[in-house]
């Protein structure tokens, strides 16, 4: 077996290859330690650490590049389609930040999305057949969660000029217009309510009582149609391993 096929074996399907496992581990290792630094790195109680922590970061990113690298080399057809699927675009913005220092190109958001190397866990083995499930899910019930969707932005557009209307001459200062009001909507829907607006009109406080209500009941929804389909699928796992 040559280098590739070898190379192909450790990313792609690592329990068929017998140093699969330990490279594996390697690179779940190498995830976790990047993430706890980027956060150390942050605690300025640790700032006497700042040199550990930036070469501990390189160390990464070298791997992290390597990786990438021999990735990309492993594959035999189609090498462009390969680096365009979701995982590797989530490899390549992992490094992206880095590497984009030496173009004196360092932009804070772009130090922000080192966070997505988290992403890079659903490449370890033990993680692949749990992405394939959430992909059948979300293919199976993508009309449900759509209409879904699409109900959720019916009622808060239903529900935000109501709003804006009885409560805007109560508090002009607040409720300033149909898109602040939308704000306020989106915020109870989601049962969070910041607190920055709220209505103080009876009607208001009626219609409140209904957007709460309805944002917990759509909330439920989706989440009850994911875990039932998960259980199934789950299910249909073992079964499947059993018989083989």
């Amino acid at each position: 077996m040559n280098l590739k096929s070898q190379l192909y074996l450790i990313f792609e399907d690592p329990s068929k290859h017998k140093y699969g496992y330990f490279i594996q581990v390697a690179i779940y290792i190498n995830i976790i330690v990047s993430i706890v630094v980027m956060f150390l790195e942050t605690e300025k109680s640790l700032n006497e650490y700042f040199d550990l922590f930036k070469t501990i970061n390189m160390i990464n990113i070298f791997i992290f590049t390597l990786e990438y690298v021999l990735r990309v080399y492993s594959i035999n057809k189609n090498k462009l389609k390969y680096m365009l699927t979701p995982l590797m675009i989530v490899d390549l913005i992992v490094l992206l930040p880095f590497y984009l220092t030496f173009f004196n190109i360092d932009l804070g958001f772009l130090r922000g999305l080192r966070i997505i190397r988290i992403f890079k866990l659903f490449r370890l083995a033990k993680f692949n057949e749990f992405d394939k499930i959430i992909t059948e899910i979300l293919k199976e019930k993508k009309e449900e969660f759509l209409y879904i969707v699409i109900a959720i932005f019916i009622l808060l557009f239903t529900l935000t000029p109501l709003v804006y209307f009885v409560e805007t001459k109560a508090q002009p200062e607040v409720f300033t217009s149909m898109s602040t009001t939308l704000w306020w909507s989106v915020t109870t829907f989601t049962t969070v309510g910041y607190g920055d607006m709220y209505p103080i009109t009876t009607i208001g406080r009626m219609l409140t009582t209904v957007v709460s209500a309805l944002g917990i009941a759509f909330y439920a929804i989706p989440g009850s149609i994911f875990t039932s389909s998960l259980l199934d699928k789950i299910n249909e796992k073992r079964k499947e391993k059993d018989n083989e």
